[in-house]
């Protein structure tokens, strides 16, 4: 276990056979609350999240007094297949699962807040649907749905901005590449990246779970970014479930400024503010006030971030 100044991290290896990888983030000067994060995969990424962003949160959690797991569904990055099921969603809930009992078990933490990134956002709902441990889920940018008004104006701002960007040529050839010449490929790749179903379908089970999650009283918030979806005017992301009652609890903040992969300096100030206070009050509840800090400048170098060191 290495000591610095508002964590110690502790690599661990858990789930069947030990056949997962992860990293246990805990306060250093503050005893384990009642509730833990847990952070995974953003599709086929290493546990540390696109730019580390990941051991970034777990960093600042832990300054505010949240201990945090970061670990490698099975058979992604440092960790092991851990089953053979032919559904990835099975096998990713499997692996959130044996998650929280590692954490259950090394913590004593009973409940937990699942941050989902991507593809991970039909993982962390599908293990709240799985397991009532799961208290609450921040899920960026998972599904959307934007009607026609939505759509237009996103594909017309997109339209007017791709030629002065540098890599539409590039995205033009590939596009061309596998529209219209045979030894390009469209067919999906197996496992990850195939599509399996149809946007209705993924409408009628994004509408039943989160209906689901939040009956079961699951705080959800739901973070979308500025260039995957370009522009939002009351929560266009909904589409038609913006105007159901059962969305109107959730939390729901479109980040113009933060890009998909959080690249920027400035979109990652924005997601770890946004994605740290809301998880620091589902853990710390009204004690979390006073533990709020203003997440650090970052240039690139882990010396800026609120420990000493960062690990993967």
């Amino acid at each position: 276990m290495n000591d610095s100044t508002t964590a110690t991290q502790t690599p661990l290896r858990f789930g069947p056979d030990d056949a997962l990888v992860g990293m246990l983030t805990v306060p250093a000067r503050q005893s384990p609350g009642n509730i833990a994060c847990l952070m995974f995969n953003m599709g086929a990424n290493h546990r540390v999240g696109p730019r580390r962003i990941n051991v970034k949160l777990a960093h600042v959690l832990a300054a505010r007094g949240v201990s945090s797991l970061r670990f490698d569904l099975g058979g992604i990055g440092d960790s092991d297949a851990l089953d053979t099921s032919p559904d990835l969603k099975t096998r990713a809930v499997h692996s959130l699962r044996a998650a929280m009992d590692v954490a259950e078990r090394t913590l004593g933490t009973r409940q937990f807040v699942v941050v989902g990134m991507c593809s991970g956002v039909e993982h962390a709902m599908s293990a709240a649907l799985a397991d009532a441990r799961v208290v609450a889920v921040s899920l960026f940018d998972g599904f959307a749905f934007p009607e026609r008004r939505a759509r237009w104006e996103r594909n017309l701002r997109r339209a007017l901005a791709a030629p002065a960007h540098p890599s539409f040529p590039g995205k033009a050839k590939r596009w061309l590449q596998r529209h219209f010449l045979r030894s390009h490929s469209t067919t999906p790749l197996p496992g990850f990246f195939a599509e399996r179903r149809a946007p209705d379908a993924n409408a009628a089970w994004f509408g039943a779970a989160l209906r689901q999650l939040v009956e079961r009283k699951v705080a959800v918030q739901l973070l979308y970014s500025g260039s995957l979806h370009v522009c939002d005017r009351g929560r266009d992301q909904l589409g038609a479930f913006a105007r159901q009652p059962f969305t109107q609890s959730l939390h729901y903040e479109f980040m113009g400024e933060v890009d998909h992969t959080v690249c920027t300096e400035q979109g990652q100030r924005r997601f770890l503010q946004a994605v740290g206070d809301w998880v620091t009050d589902r853990c710390l509840g009204a004690s979390s006030t006073g533990q709020r800090s203003q997440v650090r400048p970052l240039a690139g170098t882990e010396h800026t971030m609120p420990t000493t060191w960062a690990a993967p």
